[in-house]
This record gives C-alpha cells, sequence and structure tokens, in this order.
C-alpha cells in the first residue's frame, strides 16, 4: 500500500511539474510572441511613416552650415529669416533648423525661440517643446522642461562681428523616440506643419553649387558672387590690432570697381591702417589714387556714388568707374599710403581708351597740361596715413627729352590754393646724380643742385627780379627761371651777365577748376654747364617742392628700359632718368 501510495503520489507531482513547465514555457512564448509583435508594429509603423514621407535631395550633418539643407522647403517664421524641418533617410531622427540676423556677436537671444509639439491626443509632457541653449562655443537640445534631450545634437554659429549684425544658424537633430507620438502639429514662428507635411531626406548628399567661373558682383550683403574671386591674404600695419584685416579681393568690370573685405578677430576694416581710421586708395599705374574711408555705418567716404554692404565680417564695395583715378591698364588697391593688397586689376570689360583722353606723345610747354594727363605722376604730400583729408596734396612728375627736363604739378588741396602761387616758387630743389637714399636721409650733394628763382620779363625784354609770386588772382602767369644765386643786376634779357643766366620758362595757372597748376622746363645743357660737368653726365634727376611735401619726384629706367620716363614714387625718394622721345602713339609702359 505505501509503495503504490508512494508510486501515486510520485505520479502526481511529475505530472503537476510537467503541467507547472509547461504553463511556464507557455507563458514565454506568449510573452516573447507579443514583444516581436510589438517590435514588429513598430518598425511596420515607423516604415510605413517612412514611406508616407515626401522624399527630397539631400544628407545632414549637424554643423552649422545650411548647404545640406537646399533640397528642404523653407517655412516662414517671425523674428527670422526662414525654418526648415526633415526627417532622416530611417525616418528616426527630426532635423530642425532655423536662420535670421544677429545683433552682435554676443546676441544669443535668438536661440530663445521654441518648437511646439501638439499630439492628437492632448498628450502634454517634456516632448512637447524643444529649443536650444548657446552660447559662443556651445550649444544644446533642451525639452520642454530645459532638461537634455538624450540623443539630440545641435550647432549654433553667429557671424555677426562685435557690434556689427550678421547672419545666425541652428541646426538640431532629435531622435523621433523621444517624442510621444510620431504623429504631431509642430509650430515654430506662427507657422504649423503636420508631422505627415514634413519632408524627408534621402541620403544623397548635395553638391554646393559654387559658380565655376565669374558670373559679376551685386552689392547685396550676400557675398556669394565672390567665391569665383581669388582671394588675397591680408593683415593690417598697425601692430596694435594686426588681425584686424583678414583678406581681401577687388575685380574691376565694366563701368565698376568691386572691393572685397574681410575683418579679422578684435576689430574691422574702419579701424584698420597705421592711424586706425579705415582709409584705403586705389592706385593706377600712373600714379594716380582715389582715396575712400570705410565707416561702419556703412558709408564710403571720399567719392561719389559708391555702394557698399557690410554684414557680419564681410565688406563689399562698389566705386563707380568716373570716380577712379586715371590709368593706362590697371589699378590697384590697398592702404592709403601703404603697400598695395591687391595688383594688377584690369577692366574684365573691352575699355575703349582706358580713362585716358590723351595718349602720352610728349610735352608741349603751352599751359594746357591736357598732354600731362596720362603720364605717370607721383604723390606730393605733408600727410600722413592719418590724415582725414579727402584728398591728397598735390601730384608731380618728371620729364626728359631733347636736352629738356619738364616738370608738372597740380594741387586741390585748399590749404595751399590760399598760398595761390607761393606753394610753387619758393622751397624748390632740383638735384643731380644723387642717389635716392641719400636724397631720402637728406643728405644733398649741394654742389649737384639747382635753385630755381622766377623772375618776369615783359614784351621789350626787361627783368623784375621780384614779381609778385604769391596771392595771385585767378588766371594765368608766365615766369622765366633764374638761378637763386643770381647777382639780379642784368636789365634786359637781351643783355644778361654771366650769374644772371635765363635756364627756363614755368607757366602757373592759379584758382582755374579748382586747383592751382605749374609746368616748367629747363635747358639741362645750360645746368651742366653752371655745375661745371659735361652734360651727358646727368643721369639722375630728382625734384622736391618743399612747401607741398617732402617727397622727391621719381622715375625709374633707362632710356631704353621698359618703365623710362614713367614718374612713380618709391618711399620717399624720386629720380628721372634722361628720355628719348617715344614715337608718336607709342605708349609708356606702366610703372613696376
Amino acid at each position: 500500500m505505501d509503495s503504490q501510495s508512494d508510486s501515486k503520489d510520485g505520479n502526481t507531482e511529475d505530472k503537476n511539474a510537467d503541467e507547472a513547465g509547461g504553463q511556464d514555457a507557455q507563458s514565454e512564448l506568449k510573452d516573447e510572441n507579443a514583444e516581436d509583435k510589438n517590435v514588429d508594429e513598430a518598425g511596420e509603423d515607423q516604415l510605413a511613416a517612412s514611406k508616407a514621407y515626401h522624399s527630397v535631395n539631400g544628407s545632414i550633418s549637424i554643423d552649422g552650415s545650411l548647404s545640406d539643407w537646399a533640397g528642404v522647403a523653407e517655412r516662414s517664421g517671425s523674428g527670422m529669416d526662414y525654418w526648415k524641418a526633415a526627417f532622416s533617410p530611417d525616418g528616426g531622427t527630426l532635423y530642425l533648423s532655423f536662420t535670421g540676423s544677429a545683433s552682435t556677436e554676443w546676441d544669443y537671444g535668438f536661440t530663445s525661440n521654441k518648437f511646439q509639439f501638439a499630439y492628437p491626443d492632448g498628450a502634454s509632457d517634456i516632448s512637447s517643446g524643444i529649443s536650444v541653449a548657446a552660447s559662443q562655443g556651445e550649444a544644446k537640445v533642451k525639452n520642454a522642461y530645459y532638461g537634455d534631450v538624450p540623443g539630440a545634437e545641435a550647432a549654433v554659429i553667429n557671424e555677426a562681428h562685435g557690434n556689427n549684425p550678421g547672419p545666425y544658424t541652428v541646426e538640431l537633430a532629435v531622435p523621433v523616440s523621444f517624442f510621444h507620438s510620431s504623429e504631431f502639429t509642430l509650430t515654430f514662428g506662427g507657422t504649423q506643419v503636420s508631422s505627415q507635411e514634413i519632408e524627408q531626406v534621402n541620403g544623397d548628399s548635395i553638391e554646393e553649387d559654387l559658380p565655376a567661373v565669374y558670373n559679376g558682383i551685386s552689392i547685396d550683403g550676400k557675398y556669394a558672387d565672390w567665391k569665383a574671386v581669388e582671394k588675397t591674404d591680408a593683415s593690417c600695419p598697425n601692430s596694435a590690432h594686426t588681425g584686424c584685416l583678414s583678406q581681401a579681393a577687388a575685380v574691376f568690370d565694366g563701368d565698376w570697381f568691386f572691393i572685397y573685405i574681410k575683418d579679422g578677430k578684435g576689430s574691422n576694416a574702419s579701424g584698420a591702417g597705421t592711424h586706425s581710421n579705415g582709409k584705403f586708395a586705389i592706385t593706377s599705374d600712373l600714379g594716380y589714387e582715389t582715396d575712400i574711408q570705410l565707416t561702419t555705418t556703412p558709408e564710403i567716404n571720399g567719392v561719389n556714388g559708391a555702394k557698399v554692404a557690410y554684414v557680419g565680417s564681410e565688406w563689399e564695395i562698389a566705386i563707380p568707374k568716373d570716380q577712379l583715378p586715371k590709368y593706362r591698364e590697371s589699378l590697384s588697391f590697398g592702404f592709403y599710403l601703404g603697400e598695395p593688397l591687391v595688383g594688377s586689376i584690369v577692366n574684365l570689360q573691352p575699355d575703349s581708351g582706358n580713362n585716358l583722353e590723351n595718349l602720352f606723345d610728349g610735352i608741349n610747354f603751352d599751359g594746357q597740361y591736357d598732354d600731362w594727363e596720362d603720364y605717370g605722376h607721383s604723390t606730393i604730400q605733408y600727410a600722413t596715413a592719418g590724415s582725414q583729408e579727402s584728398q591728397i596734396d598735390a601730384k608731380g612728375a618728371l620729364y626728359s627729352s631733347d636736352g629738356k627736363l619738364y616738370g608738372h604739378v597740380v594741387t586741390t588741396m585748399p590749404q595751399h590754393l590760399q598760398e595761390a602761387g607761393q606753394e610753387f616758387t619758393e622751397a624748390i630743389t632740383i638735384a643731380f646724380n644723387q642717389s635716392m637714399d641719400s636724397l631720402k636721409s637728406g643728405s644733398v650733394d649741394q654742389s649737384m643742385v639747382f635753385y630755381p628763382r622766377f623772375v618776369t620779363v615783359d614784351a621789350n625784354g626787361t627783368i623784375d627780379w621780384n614779381p609778385r609770386r604769391a596771392g595771385l588772382p585767378e588766371g594765368t602767369y608766365e615766369y622765366h627761371i633764374v638761378s637763386r644765386d643770381a647777382w639780379g643786376q642784368s636789365q634786359n634779357i637781351s643783355n644778361l651777365q654771366e650769374m644772371d643766366q635765363i635756364y627756363g620758362k614755368m607757366i602757373m595757372t592759379i584758382g582755374t577748376n579748382g586747383k592751382d597748376e605749374i609746368e616748367y622746363y629747363l635747358e639741362l645743357p645750360m645746368i651742366a654747364k653752371k655745375l661745371g660737368v659735361d652734360e651727358t653726365s646727368l643721369k639722375e634727376i630728382a625734384a622736391q617742392y618743399g612747401r607741398i611735401g617732402q617727397e622727391w619726384i621719381f622715375t625709374a629706367g633707362t632710356s631704353t628700359g621698359p618703365a623710362a620716363g614713367v614718374a612713380v614714387c618709391i618711399a620717399t625718394v624720386g629720380i628721372v632718368l634722361w628720355y628719348k622721345k617715344k614715337k608718336k602713339g607709342e605708349l609708356i609702359p606702366a610703372a613696376v
């Protein structure tokens, strides 16, 4: 009985155990099937949702650049330029971006804009709103309660420069699993869009559409048209802020001369230069220049009709052709009284006459001055790079041909115009066969210097040794040139003593068209005789006009060299070489 009873109890326990095991197995299988079903349903839902979105080209990276958003539709929003939304190729990420203008480089108030999410079941939780918390160098995605969103990323770029407004860009990537439901209505900047209206990028990269060739410049503050123009790295000559400038470029296109400048860190181009005054110059291959001054207003002082845009750290400027200096072939752009930042700038369009009205063909001494206009000149002035004047003091040139030295000086500076002749008749020095280094240092060989004095001769040849030479009324005057050490004993030009020789003539025009102007000539064989040298030994000639500036007018080259007869100014010293007259119609090569 006991044995049978034990056997029976054992069988009962085994049966119960089997039934329990079977029930557990079935329960586990049921749970697994339910889990698989939920996963499958979620995957099917995500896949179904993914297939429902409108597909557009794009593969988005959260890097602060919106170039990879090009295929996604723009949506309007108050307080911004526009915003965009897109799902990732697998539907698992929601991308959001918006852009606008920041008032300063420290302005991150735009990040307070919040994306609002409303769900069909009316749920309100941490996924009902997202925003970005950002400062310089850091950005985080925040939920409706300002907590961090796990797995989300953000990038914020503020291109304002100091207090100058500039564009900002905000990008976000948020896992779809963060949201209460994949169905929602998104509101941003007052604009609503349903989840089904949001596009889905297909993962194909969008190549940025860079201009392959130059297609013109528009002054619009967008700068995309400058991508085809080569930029030159630039820095400021002021040691206190060498990094206030980083790049420069220039294009001469038809009737406009375009300039691009990119600020560096810590300052901007309106404060660039040795005297921090934002003064720049467009200089021609003839030595003429147009001076401009930048202000952050933004405005361009010194010229009429200029256009300018200044957004963030970038400037673009257009100067009308009629405001450019006279040039033969090319222009350069750089700091006022400084080295060029960009050189050899030629007009991209056919340029009939190249702004020249009178192709240089030698000098006629007649007081008309037109034949000087298209010949190389140098700047003469006392002003420094810190000058606030909108024009230079004066321009001057020397030209030597057929045994004569010709000189030309013109000024429009009001301070000089008040002298009405004195600026051209005092403190003039003509130096011969002296090096530029010596002249620059003030070491002048007095044995090879001619100091002119200006006298008048009437119709009968009578000499007035002390004529009026300053404070002259408007008009044109002719003087004969003698040496400053002349004795002044001769009464008539027909009977000159040895020390009273006439070495040349000067014509001076006062006050016409808002300028004073002279041209003169010296007979070089007579100068050589006075200096006690053979006329063929006079190889280098320099001129200084002390009441206007300390620069020496300089011309480089030889009588057969490539730069013969072209006036330029190197440092503060200039030399002119004897120059054989070119054939009629032949241009003088540009200065280098």
